[in-house]
């Protein structure tokens, strides 16, 4: 059911994705020992770190969320989505992951984009387990009201950079999340989504992110690259009764991966706490704030079309 309420939880969540990238991609790299020893508690929106980002700019996180949210305005193709992959992979951008780079310059040379990112993940073997699909698959939750609808998108989408199972279960999972949070389902319910799906091939590792206790310890949980880590920070975080504001800002000063395990975490918490979590301080700095605000009734209006039955489209 799509009501203001939803509205403005698919707005949260496209700023919270942004928010949480661009305050933590001032610690991106670092040890919380550093970031304690150079920042205090970092919770400023200010730019730097290692790629000397611009205040608000937002990392290949942001800039490929909004590729995806993009190719749902005008209409889901998975070609679609490629083709504003390619767009941005063409401008040169100056942080992107291995595994969508090999991806990505497999279909700038021709290869079907389903056929390069299985051919990418094998050439990668256990190292293709990145969060680089993760960290854009937030749209698909916002767009699909549909769980089977969803599921599917979200695992073609992850395929064309990152085939790994595990990356593929933890983005049918984490749209899900995403999904029952739009329409307001509680915290515990929201969850059982993301474990009841169906992905085309199940992981252990996630199952086992998916069930993260809220019990456990931030400075238990690592903020690398893997995917899992990203989802069971994210699971971790919003299951926790703190504002937006102080979660993402415990999760980003763990370091290391920051800036997309704070985009990660940021969907989830301002799909379920709405745009009006956001401090005001950060929503204006965010480079997309304008293009997220035009881009959040497109997203609302789709999740009333449910065309479960179409065919996979190209």
């Amino acid at each position: 059911m799509t009501t203001p309420a939803s509205r403005q939880r698919i707005h949260g969540a496209l700023l919270g994705l942004a928010a949480g990238d661009a305050l933590g991609a001032t610690l991106e790299f670092m040890g919380p020992a550093e970031i304690t020893r150079r920042h205090g508690v970092h919770s400023e929106i200010i730019g730097g770190g290692a790629f000397g980002w611009r205040p608000g700019q937002g990392t290949d996180d942001t800039d490929l969320t909004i590729a995806v949210a993009r190719a749902y305005a005008g209409g889901y193709r998975l070609g679609a989505v490629t083709e504003h992959f390619l767009r941005w992979y063409e401008g040169r951008p100056r942080d992107i992951g291995g595994m969508t780079a090999a991806s990505l310059r497999r279909i700038a040379d021709g290869e079907e984009p389903l056929a390069a990112g299985a051919a990418a993940t094998a050439a990668a073997g256990g190292g293709g387990a990145g969060n680089g699909s993760l960290m854009r698959a937030l749209p698909t939750g916002l767009a699909r009201a549909h769980p089977e609808l969803c599921a599917r998108e979200a695992a073609e989408i992850s395929a064309v950079t990152h085939a790994d199972p595990r990356c593929v279960h933890a983005c049918v999972a984490y749209t899900a999340i995403v999904s029952a949070l739009v329409e307001g389902a509680p915290v515990p319910e929201a969850l059982h989504a993301g474990r009841g799906t169906t992905p085309p091939v199940r992981a252990a590792e996630v199952d086992a992110a998916l069930a993260t206790s809220a019990a456990t310890s931030l400075v238990d949980l690592p903020t690398t690259g893997y995917v899992v880590h990203s989802l069971a920070v994210a699971v971790w975080a919003l299951q926790q009764p703190g504002t937006l504001e102080e979660l993402l800002v415990a999760v980003v000063n763990r370091g290391d991966d920051a800036d997309t395990t704070g985009a990660i975490t940021g969907g989830l918490l301002g799909a379920r706490d709405g745009a009006a979590a956001l401090p005001e301080r950060w929503a204006r700095k965010l480079e997309y704030a304008q293009e997220i605000s035009e881009l959040t009734p497109v997203l609302h209006a789709l999740r009333s079309h449910h065309p479960s039955a179409e065919p996979l489209r190209g």
